[in-house]
């Protein structure tokens, strides 16, 4: 089992990597850090405004580059110590290109990408957060788990979003998968939100309740009506140290509105919960 993780320097970066080992020391994963010079943003924030400037920007240039080199070291140094002493298996991955296409390729050939709920992997040309997360999620090349910064480890319980289409599906079994051989797995909640005479939802939601307790993990099941990302952040939300698990698409677009649309993000956002999404 790889874990991948996505190192920008920042304390987002820090909490993936601890939730990151937490997830695989007891499974005896490896834990892949990532950190990324942004060539592409440092040729484009560097470009000169004619002849004369060309010598110029190509300093500027390697200078940012080679501030960058230097702190993406950094971070595989800070990264390496802590797996060191929480007994983690790991691995270092130095990449220069554009973030999310070298988080992703790593992530080609691993069980779960971790990355921060903010994102700063353009730290050499910008201040604020950066798109790597929001990109991540629209490609999942693999399950990708979003960390808000005050996370400590791993989550005690887990929130599966369910309404019955495929994505969904595929992003419950991949969780079970990461987590049913663990210790301590998290227990479970699937939660459906609709309305209370939906036939259909009631059988996939037993299916779904049959499925994961097969791999001897606690579920129960739990219907809501309303806001869809509303009312699954705040079943979440009932839990201490939760999370939060879907489809990246869903039935009828209802996941994936939650988040690619204006609700979408608010979980993210909001900063509460890690979410687990996948297509």
């Amino acid at each position: 089992m790889r874990v991948v993780v996505g190192l920008d320097g920042t304390p987002y970066a820090d909490a993936a990597t601890r939730v990151a080992c937490c997830l695989a020391t007891p499974v005896s994963a490896t834990v892949v850090g990532v950190a990324v010079v942004d060539q592409p943003g440092i040729e484009a924030s560097s470009h000169g405004a004619g002849v004369g400037a060309y010598a110029y920007a190509r300093m500027i240039r390697e200078q940012r580059f080679a501030d960058s080199s230097k702190k993406a070291a950094a971070f595989l140094e800070t990264f390496d110590g802590y797996c060191r002493e929480v007994g983690a298996e790991c691995e270092l991955a130095n990449r220069a290109g554009v973030p999310f296409q070298c988080i992703l390729d790593e992530g080609r050939y691993a069980d779960l990408i971790v990355v921060g709920s903010r994102t700063h992997f353009h730290y050499e040309t910008r201040e604020s957060s950066g798109d790597t997360l929001r990109r991540l999620m629209e490609v999942c090349a693999c399950p990708v788990l979003a960390v808000p910064q005050e996370a400590t480890g791993c989550p005690r319980h887990a929130i599966v979003a369910n309404d019955g289409s495929f994505e969904a599906a595929r992003a419950m079994r991949a969780f079970v998968a990461l987590t049913a051989c663990a210790k301590n797995p998290p227990s479970v909640t699937l939660v459906h939100v609709g309305e209370g005479s939906d036939e259909d939802g009631q059988v996939q939601l037993e299916t779904a309740r049959r499925y994961v307790a097969s791999y001897g993990l606690d579920v129960e099941i739990e219907r809501r009506q309303g806001n869809p990302s509303e009312q699954i952040e705040a079943a979440a939300l009932a839990h201490e140290d939760c999370m939060i698990v879907m489809g990246a698409y869903g039935r009828r677009g209802v996941i994936g509105k939650i988040f690619f649309g204006s609700t979408a993000a608010a979980i993210v956002e909001h900063q509460r919960v890690p979410l687990f999404v996948y297509h």
